[in-house]
């Protein structure tokens, strides 16, 4: 019998875990819909707090057998107004006053609201502005326009409110188009990377990530806290600069996540469809995985069912070849974070079966790395599938490259990717099409010993039958970091096959 956990859906899942999933019978129920990824929030979380979820998420994934990536997310370096403590009602033509302070929140003595004297952390807020300009603040549901300057030391303006809102405790503050005098790390940035370096986590999601040397930046933070830590690094797009940059930035880090919420506000909302899609395709193309965020399935936060724009939405971004799509607050503090993953798997599951594999990998065919080995097999692998009419697709790896490889050009087969890595083997969870499977060390046995174990292994696993065809890549003799150099064919059950290498 199939084992469903194993499933051979190619876009992944990632969840955040917040106060309404941070339990181990919420943890195994979104497993079992199809979480692939948990993502614990930086911005809203203690570090007592987050070694509980990581606690419960490892216990589970341990418990059910299966691959789970763990991510912290950065708080980065966000721009807030702050001054009060409770929401403020604001109506159109209402001004505020808003000073800019090195300050921290809590060193603030609140005004009453109806003072309209509000504070923020962004420096010298009059230099960044000009009669006119537009300001956004709690992700852009509420427009301001500046209408007057002090440039008094440290600097403030008067803003005029566009539209009635209600402006909720430390609401984001943006000005579209503008770079923020803010260093890429806080302290508290520096902080949380270390603490996930100390406690193992598989990724760490980089918040407004700008340049390449940010990523740069934060290696070397994780070097000198782990010279050997394996941990992987996402870069997530936000601004126009990190636009600027973006191809640099797809080569230096491990993957990129398309942040549409800050995105959004950053640049015309009208251009984040074509933003997306160019994202997703530069990643996949560079053999990177590439994840899209925000307001997924925002209704499902308290309502049962999806918006008609929702569906439509998640479906696009599959039909983009994401590698992944992502619930923020759905699953963090909604209603019912279960009944929110089934849906998003369901919709992943239909849309993926429309999807002409076969005619996608033909396409790719300009996009091999002639200069690299594994790639030239990878795409070979992913052809030869195809026309032979694989069930699957074995990758046998010690780093990940080769699984990958294999990713990138999106084949309509399975790839059960095998490691005896346990951090790869979690970090793999996270790559389009890919299972990854936990296997001993293969380095004293020969390739058709290790072939064997692995369709011991997935015929037990249900993943497999005999008849069906299976394509292994590997590099051979195993533990000597060769590039891939190997290709064998096989019948399950069958003791003839062909082998290429």
């Amino acid at each position: 019998m199939k084992n469903e956990l194993y499933t051979t859906r190619r876009t992944k899942i990632i969840c955040t875990i917040g106060p309404a999933s941070e339990n181990e019978a919420c943890v195994r129920d979104l497993i079992k819909e199809g979480m692939n990824v948990a993502r614990i929030n930086f911005s809203h979380c203690a570090y007592e707090e987050a070694l509980h979820r990581v606690r419960i998420l490892r216990s589970v994934r341990e418990e059910l057998g299966v691959p789970l990536a763990i991510m912290l997310d950065t708080k980065g370096p966000e721009v807030r107004m702050f001054g009060y403590s409770k929401p403020v009602i604001l109506s159109k033509g209402d001004t505020l006053y808003v000073e800019s302070t090195g300050k921290q929140p809590e060193e603030i003595q609140e005004l009453p609201p109806e003072k309209r004297h509000f504070y923020t952390n962004l420096p010298r807020i009059d230099k960044l502005c000009s009669i006119g300009t537009r300001v956004l603040l709690q992700d852009g549901f509420i427009e301001l326009e500046v209408s007057q300057l002090h440039n008094d030391w440290p600097g403030a303006v008067t803003l005029r409110v566009l539209n009635d809102g209600r402006l909720k405790d430390k609401a984001h503050l943006a000005i579209p188009g503008v770079q923020y005098p803010i260093p890429f790390l806080s302290d508290k940035d520096r902080k949380d990377i270390a603490f996930a370096v100390e406690n193992d986590f598989e990724y760490i999601a980089l918040s407004f990530v700008r340049t390449a040397k940010d990523i740069a930046d934060v290696r070397e933070i994780i070097k000198g806290v782990r010279a050997d830590a394996p941990i992987k690094l996402i870069a997530k797009i936000e601004d126009k600069q990190a636009l600027a940059n973006l191809d640099d930035i797809i080569r230096d880090s491990d993957g990129i996540m398309v942040a549409r919420g800050d995105l959004g506000i950053e640049l015309p909302i009208e251009e984040l469809p074509t933003l997306q899609k160019t994202i997703i395709n530069r990643c996949y193309l560079a053999g990177k995985p590439v994840i899209v965020a925000t307001q997924m399935l925002e209704s499902m936060t308290e309502m049962t069912y999806p918006t008609r724009a929702e569906v439509t939405d998640i479906a696009n971004a599959v039909l983009e070849l994401t590698s992944s799509v992502m619930l923020s607050g759905e699953t963090a503090k909604g209603a019912h974070p279960k009944r929110v993953v089934n849906m998003m798997g369901r919709i992943i599951d239909r849309t993926e079966s429309s999807i002409d594999y076969h005619t996608l990998a033909r396409i790719t065919h300009d996009y091999v790395n002639r200069d690299e080995i594994t790639n030239i097999m990878a795409y070979s692998v992913v052809n030869t599938a195809h026309d032979w009419n694989a069930k699957a697709v074995a990758v046998i790896t010690d780093s990940g490259i080769g699984a990958r490889a294999l990713s990138k050009f999106r084949p309509g087969v399975p790839i059960y990717a095998f490691t005896h890595h346990p951090v790869l083997y979690h970090q793999m969870a996270l790559n389009w099409g890919v299972v990854p499977f936990l296997i001993e060390d293969p380095e004293p046995l020969r390739f058709s010993e290790v072939a064997g174990k692995i369709i011991d292994l997935l015929l037990k696993k249900g993943a497999i039958e005999n008849g069906e065809k299976l394509i292994f890549m590997a590099s051979s003799p195993f533990g000597k970091r060769r590039p891939t150099n190997t290709i064998r064919c096989e019948v399950v059950g069958d003791t003839t096959f062909h082998e290429a290498t």
